[in-house]
């Protein structure tokens, strides 16, 4: 599932180019879920913005400003959204320009054997990160490639990387209940593409 700005009514989540990604039942890649509505300001922080989903967060900001609790402010829209697809591959694109002038196009190709997914980033001021929310497990960082043995992601880019790890993320799958997972972060310094192919043993 891949999240694109098209908003009908207020934004309740800085997602924009959100992939969700299940492979035989497992929610593989996954966003944070919502925790609670009235927590304290870190969660409500956290659980709505750009960093506890499957996307580039840039320069440390949400991709929309916060106006209140429940409300961000210059929604927005997409500049590009098209799918096609055949019984042997499927495709999606979509993109955006946000209001700081930062513009992030996501390219996915899906078919029986492997995911690919192609960002391309520009105009932003300091750095980009991308973010792969993984199921809880035992993953494994192997230079530029992260596995818990059934599933794989590998990071290939037209640029130098300042930095690839794997963090401590939160979610919610149940309303009030939080639980950690990895977080496989990527991030970059310059404008640029970056591409991740995911793969799976059936």
């Amino acid at each position: 599932m891949l999240r694109y700005p098209r908003f009908r009514f207020r934004p309740s989540q800085a997602d924009a180019l959100h992939l969700d990604f299940w492979l035989g039942g497992l929610n593989i890649l996954r966003d944070a879920g919502s925790f609670s509505y009235n927590t304290d300001a870190r969660w409500l922080s956290y659980f709505p913005g750009t960093q506890s989903h499957n996307t580039i967060q840039f320069d440390d900001r949400d991709q929309m400003p916060r106006l209140s609790r429940f409300l961000f402010g210059d929604w927005l829209q997409a500049k590009s959204a098209k799918s096609s697809f055949t019984l042997e591959q499927k495709d999606s694109e979509a993109s955006y320009c946000d209001d700081w002038g930062v513009e992030h196009l996501r390219r996915v190709s899906l078919t029986d054997k492997k995911l690919v997914v192609i960002d391309h980033v520009s105009r932003f001021q300091k750095k980009a990160v991308l973010r792969w929310r993984l199921m809880p497990g035992d993953w494994v960082l192997e230079g530029r490639t992260i596995s818990n043995g059934h599933v794989s992601l590998t990071i290939s880019t037209d640029i130098n990387l300042s930095r690839l790890e794997i963090v401590e993320g939160w979610e919610s799958r149940y309303y009030l209940q939080r639980t950690a997972l990895p977080v496989l972060e990527v991030e970059m310094n310059h404008a640029g593409s970056i591409s991740t192919i995911v793969e799976w043993i059936v």
